[in-house]
C-alpha cells in the first residue's frame, strides 16, 4: 500500500534553507490582532526562467509585478535534478535575480505552492509548498515577514482519499493568529506519522502545529 512508501520518505526528512528578501518592517515582532489566515490567489505566469538556468518550472506565480515564485529545476549540471522553490526578483540582471532559493525537495515530481494571508493584513505571509509524486510528501511551510524569506518548518501529516491514497493536507488546514503565536490546525482526520515511521489516524482535536515566530512545531495530545 501507498502507506509503505511513505514510511521510508519521511525518515529522509527536509533539510531547512533560509535567506533574506524583500522589505523592512519585521511583522512578527509588531502587536499583531488575532485573525485568521485566508488563502491568497496569486496570478500565474508565463514568465521565462530560462535565462536563469532554471527548468521545468511549475506554480509559477507573481508576488507583485516585478517578484515571482516557482519551482523548477537547475540547468546546471552540477546541481541535482530536483524540484526547488525560487524568488526571483526581474528588475535585477540575470546574475543577482534569485533572491532565495530552497532546498531540494528529493524525487518529489510535483510542487504546489500556495499562499495564506491574514484578513488584517498585519502578521506574516505564510507560502506553502506541497510536493509529491504518486502520492503526497506533506508540506514545506516558508514565512514572507518584511525583509526576510525563510524556512520555518514542516508538516507532515496527510490526508486519505477515497482509494488510501496520501493526498495533501493543504485543504483540511486552518491558520489563526492568537495576536502572540500562529496556530495551524486541521478541520478533519489526518493521517501522521511517529519516529519509527509508523501511521496513526488522529483527530482534529488532538494535534495542532504552533509557530512561534522562529519555527514551526508540533502537539499532538495522547487523548
Amino acid at each position: 500500500m501507498i502507506l509503505h512508501h511513505m514510511k521510508q520518505r519521511y525518515f529522509s526528512g527536509w533539510i531547512i534553507g533560509s535567506l533574506a528578501l524583500i522589505l523592512n518592517v519585521s511583522s512578527v515582532a509588531m502587536n499583531r490582532q488575532p485573525g485568521f489566515y485566508r488563502e491568497h490567489t496569486l496570478i500565474a505566469t508565463g514568465y521565462d526562467f530560462s535565462a536563469l538556468g532554471l527548468k521545468n518550472c511549475q506554480s509559477a506565480r507573481a508576488l507583485d509585478t516585478t517578484h515571482y515564485l516557482a519551482a523548477c529545476r537547475q540547468t546546471s549540471p552540477k546541481a541535482t535534478s530536483a524540484l526547488r522553490l525560487f524568488l526571483v526578483d526581474t528588475r535585477q540582471p540575470e546574475q543577482n535575480a534569485i533572491l532565495f532559493r530552497s532546498s531540494d525537495f528529493g524525487d518529489a515530481y510535483y510542487v504546489k505552492v500556495t499562499v495564506f494571508n491574514k484578513d488584517q493584513g498585519d502578521g506574516p505571509i505564510f507560502i506553502l509548498a506541497e510536493s509529491g509524486a504518486e502520492f503526497s510528501y506533506g508540506v514545506q511551510i516558508y514565512m514572507l515577514d518584511g525583509s526576510e524569506l525563510r524556512s520555518v518548518g514542516n508538516i507532515d501529516e496527510v490526508l486519505l482519499d477515497d482509494e488510501e491514497n496520501a493526498s495533501s493536507v493543504v485543504p483540511a488546514l486552518q491558520i489563526k493568529d492568537t495576536g502572540q503565536t500562529v496556530v495551524f490546525s486541521f478541520t478533519k482526520n489526518v493521517i501522521v506519522p511517529d519516529r519509527q515511521g509508523n501511521y496513526t489516524t488522529v483527530t482534529p482535536e488532538r494535534i495542532r502545529y504552533i509557530f512561534d515566530g522562529r519555527t514551526l512545531r508540533r502537539l499532538l495530545s495522547n487523548q
